[in-house]
C-alpha cells in the first residue's frame, strides 16, 4: 500500500492497449481485469478501500473511441467522449444537455468523467442515463465474435453478457427533450433526475434516475397515460401524481423513497410544462 497524502492506494496492475483487438484479447486473457477509463469512480471506491479489483486496462490510448458524429437527426459518441464534450457539442440540438451540464456535480468531473463510464455503471447517480433512455439510446459492444448492438433499456435490467468493450452509445437528436434534478449541499449530490423527450411519431418518454431502488429506468405507466391525452393542465397533474405511485426509489442517508417519489412527480410537471411551451 503506497500512500499520497491522506488516502491509502492499494498496489494495482494496468495494462494498456493499443487497439481495440488488443483489449478484447486482454479481456480474454484476463477475466479477473476491469476496463479503466477516467478513473472518476474506480479511483476513488479504491482510496475508500470498497474496489476490490487489483488489475485493470487502461483504455485512455484508443482515440478512436474519443469520437462524435451527428446527422440527419442521430448522433454517435464513442464511450470515451467526456460529458463536457458530449453536452457543449450537442447542447443546441438536445436542450436537456444544456441544463445538464448546468446542474453537474463539478466542471474538473464533467472534464474527466466518459459516457461510457456513466453506462457501465448502471447507477441513479449518473444523470446522463435518464436522458438517454429517452433518446432511445443503443450501445455498440466490440467482441471477439464482432460488433453487438443491445438498446440502453436492455442492458440497464441485464448488463451485457459476455465480455466486451463499449465503443459507441447512438440516440435520437431531439430539440423536445428536457432534464432536470433535485441535488443537495454544494457539491450537488444527486438525490433524484428526470428526463421527458417528445416526437411527433412516439410521444413522450419519461425517465427517472430511481426507476427501481438505485437503478434509471423509463417509466411505461406514465408514458401509457401521456399518450391517449394531451397535456392539458389537468394531464399534467394526474401525470405527476401517477409518476410518485409508478416507481419505487430507494431510501438511503440522503433521502427517502417518500421524498424521492414526491420530488419526481414535483420535477416531471415541471418538465412537461417546458413541452407545453
Amino acid at each position: 500500500m503506497s500512500t499520497l497524502g491522506y488516502l491509502g492506494i492499494p498496489r494495482i496492475e494496468v495494462m494498456i492497449p493499443s487497439s481495440v483487438e488488443e483489449a478484447l484479447n486482454l479481456l480474454q486473457t484476463h477475466p479477473d481485469a476491469e476496463i479503466l477509463a477516467a478513473g472518476t469512480h474506480i479511483i476513488t471506491q479504491l482510496t475508500l478501500g470498497i474496489k476490490r479489483t487489483r488489475k485493470y486496462i487502461d483504455i485512455n490510448n484508443l482515440h478512436q473511441l474519443r469520437k462524435i458524429s451527428h446527422h440527419h437527426g442521430a448522433a454517435s459518441v464513442g464511450s470515451l467522449v467526456t460529458h463536457q464534450e458530449l453536452a457543449s457539442t450537442l447542447m443546441n440540438q438536445v436542450p436537456a444537455f444544456t441544463a445538464f451540464l448546468q446542474k453537474y456535480s463539478s466542471p474538473a468531473v464533467a472534464n474527466r468523467a466518459t459516457v461510457g463510464g456513466s453506462i457501465m455503471l448502471r447507477l441513479a447517480g449518473e444523470d446522463l442515463i435518464p436522458i438517454l433512455l429517452t433518446l432511445d439510446a443503443e450501445l455498440s459492444f466490440a467482441t471477439l465474435e464482432g460488433v453487438k448492438n443491445i438498446p440502453l433499456t436492455a442492458f440497464l435490467a441485464r448488463g451485457f453478457d459476455g465480455r466486451g468493450l463499449l465503443q459507441t452509445v447512438s440516440f435520437k437528436l431531439n430539440s423536445s427533450c428536457f432534464f432536470d434534478k433535485l441535488w443537495m449541499g454544494v457539491s450537488r449530490i444527486p438525490l433524484i433526475s428526470v428526463a421527458v423527450s417528445r416526437d411527433g411519431v412516439d410521444g413522450v418518454r419519461v425517465a427517472v434516475s430511481h426507476k427501481d431502488g438505485s437503478t434509471p429506468g423509463r417509466v411505461a405507466a406514465v408514458e401509457k397515460f401521456l399518450s391517449m391525452h394531451g397535456l392539458s393542465e389537468e394531464v399534467v397533474e394526474k401525470a405527476s401524481r401517477l409518476m410518485m405511485d409508478s416507481i419505487n426509489p430507494e431510501s438511503d442517508v440522503l433521502a427517502s423513497s417518500w421524498y424521492r417519489r414526491r420530488a419526481a412527480g414535483v420535477l416531471l410537471k415541471r418538465l412537461l410544462q417546458n413541452l407545453r411551451g
